[in-house]
C-alpha cells in the first residue's frame, strides 16, 4: 500500500486533481485512479514516468526506502556537454533517464558519475583516432574508469572523498550516426539514442562484445531487457 499512499501524497503537494495529474503523465484518467487506489507497486516504465514527474526516486515511491532524492539512494550525476550547433534539451532528458535506469537495472546502488558528449561524425573521428588510432567514426564511444566484469558493482571503496560518487567513466555519442541509424533500422531517432546509452552504460559496468561468443548475446540480451523495462521499443 506504499506506493499509492505517497502517491497521492505526492499529488497533494503539488496541489494537482487526479485528471490534471493523468493528463501529465499521458495516461488514461480511469488508469490514474487504479494507480492511487491499487496496493501494488506499477509496472518499471510506469514507475519510471512518475518518479520522474515528481522529482523523486523510484526506491522512494515502491517504498524501498523514505529517501526522496532522484534515483534513490544512488542520486546519480549525469553531466552532458554538447559541441553541436543544434539543440539537445530533448535527448539530454531521454539520457538523464535512460542512463539512470540502466545503472539501476544492473543493480548499481552507489551514486555514480557519468560524463556524456554529444557530437557529430567529425567530432568522435577525432576522439577515434586521438584516443584509439581508429581513422573512421562510429556511433558510440566509452570509456570506463573502473576494470569491471559484467555483474560486478561498484564499492565504496570506488567513490571519490570531493564528490561522494563513483566516476564510472564517459560516454560520447554520434548525434549524426544516431540519426541515420535510426532512419535505417526503422525504429527512429529517440529508440536508437536509448539503445546506444544503454549500450554504453553497460560497456562503463565491464560488458563487452569483441567477439561473437557468450559476452556479446549477454550484452545484448541485457541491453533489450533494459529498453524493455523502459517500454521503448522498436515500434
Amino acid at each position: 500500500m506504499i506506493f499509492n499512499e505517497r502517491l497521492r501524497a505526492l499529488r497533494k503537494e503539488k496541489g494537482w486533481t487526479q485528471p490534471q495529474t493523468a493528463e501529465k503523465l499521458s495516461i488514461a484518467y480511469r488508469n490514474y485512479q487504479r494507480l492511487e487506489a491499487d496496493g501494488n507497486t506499477p509496472n518499471f516504465a510506469n514507475l519510471v514516468q512518475i518518479a520522474d514527474l515528481f522529482g523523486v526516486s523510484m526506491d522512494y515511491l515502491a517504498g524501498r526506502t523514505d529517501r526522496r532524492e532522484v534515483n534513490g539512494s544512488a542520486g546519480h550525476d549525469i553531466i552532458i556537454t554538447s559541441d553541436l550547433a543544434e539543440d539537445t534539451a530533448e535527448l539530454e532528458t531521454l539520457l538523464r533517464k535512460v542512463i539512470p535506469a540502466a545503472l539501476e537495472a544492473e543493480g548499481v546502488a552507489l551514486p555514480c558519475e557519468v560524463n556524456v558528449l554529444l557530437t557529430g561524425n567529425e567530432g568522435i573521428h577525432a576522439i577515434n583516432l586521438a584516443q584509439r588510432e581508429v581513422d573512421a567514426p562510429t556511433d558510440v564511444l566509452s570509456f570506463p574508469m573502473l576494470e569491471l566484469t559484467p555483474g560486478d558493482k561498484p564499492t565504496e571503496e570506488d567513490m571519490e572523498p570531493g564528490s561522494g560518487r563513483v566516476p564510472l567513466g564517459d560516454m560520447v555519442l554520434n548525434i549524426d550516426r544516431i540519426r541515420s541509424q535510426g532512419e535505417e533500422y526503422g525504429h527512429g531517432f529517440r529508440r536508437e539514442a536509448a539503445y546506444l546509452a544503454v549500450h554504453s552504460v553497460l560497456h562503463l559496468l565491464g560488458y563487452d562484445h569483441m567477439d561473437e561468443g557468450p559476452m556479446k548475446k549477454q550484452m545484448r540480451s541485457r541491453e533489450e531487457a533494459i529498453l524493455a523495462q523502459l517500454d521503448i521499443t522498436r515500434g
